[in-house]
């Protein structure tokens, strides 16, 4: 089976290290250099769907940029500055809005896709990944050695609805199809739930303890980083994996691009 049967949904996948951003197509099963980032941690990736750019948190350059995707022109746009040290990052394209984690601030923040109207919005107790349901209303917030935590966009109905026991936590991301949750602890056990905490289930375990910082859920397929190893299993199964490429370099994030999102937006643009 290959990785183009395997993945019917996706068209393109985007994962950093600490010096890239590269992409990683289906297809072909290669890889292009996106960006040059110097020396920089980019700890989270996501996509304006609606206006077609990448947005991501400089973690050693303190700001948040932006590039247009698709595009033959990646130049960099800074959204926002003077951060103190950005991971996490969600784009609300039906608001025009993206929120952001300030990891030594402990805080939460939101400002326009242009980087107007910065807003603090709240603190947290070490964060470092915040997912969004847009359609849903709801945002989701790891605390690493806390839990996740569910909240409305207003910070109304704020609640965690899971708790880390001994081990913490550095990627999580939401299928929204069936309403679930994905993540990765430290001893390398990947787990899901549903979207209220509930049905708390071990997808597979790597049997190896490390910081796992890289996982995206699209379709029928888990995508995840195990060091430098970018992988994909089935949901579903979680048994057998697929190795899709071996980098030279520790893979910090992971983005997959959803064909009907881009799809859509390449026909509201015609």
């Amino acid at each position: 089976m290959t990785c183009a049967n395997a993945t019917p949904y996706q068209v393109k996948l985007l994962y950093s290290t600490y010096t890239r951003i590269i992409e990683f197509d289906f297809d072909t099963s290669s890889v292009t250099v996106l960006l040059e980032l110097g020396s920089s941690y980019v700890f989270a990736i996501d996509y304006d769907y609606q206006n077609r750019y990448i947005y991501f948190p400089r973690y050693n350059y303190h700001d948040i940029v932006r590039f247009a995707y698709p595009s033959n022109n990646t130049t960099l746009q800074t959204v926002v500055q003077s951060l103190s040290y950005p991971t996490g990052i969600a784009v609300d394209s039906a608001n025009d809005h993206i929120y952001w984690i300030d990891y030594y601030g402990n805080q939460l923040s939101r400002c326009n896709l242009d980087g107007s109207n910065v807003t603090v919005l709240s603190t947290f107790i070490h964060p470092w990944v915040i997912r969004l349901d847009v359609t849903n209303r709801w945002m989701y917030i790891v605390e690493q050695s806390t839990g996740i935590l569910k909240s409305r966009f207003d910070l109304s109905d704020r609640r965690t609805i899971t708790n880390f026991t001994s081990t913490p936590v550095y990627c999580m991301d939401i299928d929204t199809e069936e309403n679930r949750l994905y993540w990765i602890n430290y001893d390398g056990d990947m787990k899901s739930c549903k979207d209220d905490g509930s049905d708390v289930k071990t997808i597979l375990s790597t049997n190896i303890s490390r910081d796992y910082l890289a996982i995206s859920v699209v379709g029928s397929y888990i995508y995840y980083a195990n060091d430098n190893q970018l992988l994909m299993v089935n949901k579903s199964h979680g048994s057998k994996l697929t190795v899709l490429h071996n980098d030279t370099s520790r893979i910090v994030s992971i983005f997959v691009l959803n064909s009907k999102g881009i799809l859509m937006t390449i026909h509201n643009h015609l």
